[in-house]
């Protein structure tokens, strides 16, 4: 299929050079022409995270809820409520067609294997997007979300709203200003455990609330089975989540992304304790991260993550017990202690006891993209940070379906060049009837 939003591979491979090899992370663009006054806003999924996404929309005061799709019509029922002058809808596709003149922004909030098409869907018709995190499901989706946002010059913002917290910001100023050196080494840890290891799930009937065609969406199509899937679980499965590090990962090595400006990894090795089962993540997690230098790192800087119960040797750290979720940043003059949604710590203490750490401020996540849609402003967190900060979380995903199995990894290419089974997933087929153009 042809169409003015695809790009030749050539033109792909060339935009990708420049844009994936020693990449640096800068703030996003905003959109060439602002809106005028009022931002009408679209949200695809409405329960969950998403109905608490709507809910800060709604509190935004230039902000006019105007559209809402879910395939669960007891959550849009509930969304409605709350915002009763939009119009419903179950086709996330059949809502962009019939009012896209009358819509400037979406919110996507389904689960993860629904981020890119809608995402990709509305930025193709020149609509500014928030899409939850992570941004997409697979590689391959990350990088052309990112290609096509800048194309298209729209205003974009994942779903990492702890990216715009004073924890978060001060840390990631600690490590610029160079106060415990340049970085040897992160580690990054979450105690979650969103993997599945037990029977097949029992096939059962759909509920009369859920469109089950439409939440499958690109997906391969399976039974739904009560308790698995929708609405709370689907996480733990390959088809539609990430796992804990879909979860959690992309919240808490986003203040390691930001900070030492990292770009692609070179080679990613997993060590977790056993290969998972074919369709669900594991339960435990530990994958080993190997990057180009930046001048923010030492040379052989590696970045580990833990998760389900795997951690790090604090043995020769000054700090023994971790909190549940968090980084370690290990430097040449000392450490950092950042627990997920906690100060950051310098340690060991006593050689920082006279170091005055400069608190920065924070902001709302949500209403920095909506003030930048309507030109004021930048985002933080725009797809030009997000799309690479995925890649590098999904490479992750990857290694961990291949146990001690080294995964070198072309940035340029986008190909794991070593290992085919695990190439293979960077580029996930779409079911027949969902082809979205451009990915």
């Amino acid at each position: 299929m042809t169409s003015r939003y695809l790009k030749s591979r050539r033109e792909f491979l060339r935009d990708s050079a420049v844009l994936a090899s020693g990449m640096v992370w800068l703030p996003s663009v905003m959109r060439t022409e602002p809106l005028e006054g009022r931002l009408r806003l679209a949200s695809i999924g409405v329960g969950g995270m998403g109905g608490s996404d709507l809910g800060q929309f709604l509190k935004h005061p230039n902000v006019d809820v105007v559209a809402l799709c879910d395939i669960d019509s007891s959550r849009l029922a509930g969304a409605a409520r709350r915002a009763p002058k939009a119009k419903t809808f179950v086709d996330w596709r059949e809502m962009l067609d019939k009012m896209g003149n009358e819509i400037d922004a979406v919110n996507v909030a389904t689960p993860d294997h629904t981020h890119a098409p809608a995402s990709m869907s509305a930025i193709q018709l020149g609509k500014h997007v928030y899409c939850q995190k992570p941004l997409t499901h697979d590689v391959h989706e990350a990088r052309h979300l990112r290609l096509a946002a800048a194309e298209h010059k729209v205003v974009t913002q994942m779903g990492i709203q702890i990216h715009s917290t004073w924890q978060y910001r001060t840390a990631v100023k600690i490590i610029r200003d160079g106060t415990i050196g340049k970085i040897k080494e992160v580690h990054s840890w979450s105690g979650k455990r969103w993997g599945y290891v037990g029977p097949t799930p029992k096939p059962a009937k759909v509920p009369a609330n859920v469109d089950w065609d439409q939440w499958i969406g690109t997906a391969p199509m399976r039974p739904y089975a009560k308790g698995h899937y929708h609405p709370a679980n689907w996480r733990k499965w390959v088809d539609f989540g990430c796992g804990t590090m879909g979860d959690m990962g992309i919240h808490i090595l986003d203040p390691v992304a930001s900070a030492i400006e990292l770009g692609l990894p070179t080679r990613i090795v997993s060590s977790s304790p056993k290969a998972p089962p074919k369709d669900s993540h594991g339960m435990s997690n530990k994958v080993e991260y190997t990057f180009d230098g930046t001048n923010r790192v030492v040379p052989g800087f590696k970045l580990t993550w833990y998760d389900g119960g795997m951690s790090p040797d604090t043995s020769d750290w000054p700090i023994k017990k971790l909190p549940g979720q968090g980084s370690m940043f290990i430097g040449e003059k000392g450490c950092m202690l950042l627990p997920h949604i906690g100060a950051p710590r310098l340690l060991p203490e006593s050689d920082f006891k006279d170091h005055e750490v400069a608190k920065q401020p924070g902001g709302n996540h949500y209403h920095l993209w909506v003030d930048a849609c309507l030109g004021e402003g930048k985002t933080t967190a725009g797809f030009d940070y997000a799309g690479p900060l995925t890649e590098v979380l999904l490479l992750g995903v990857v290694a961990n379906r291949f146990p001690t199995q080294r995964l070198d990894f072309d940035a340029e290419k986008l190909a794991i060049t070593n290992f085919k089974p695990a190439d293979r997933l960077i580029h996930r087929p779409y079911r027949k009837g969902w082809k979205i153009e451009g990915l």
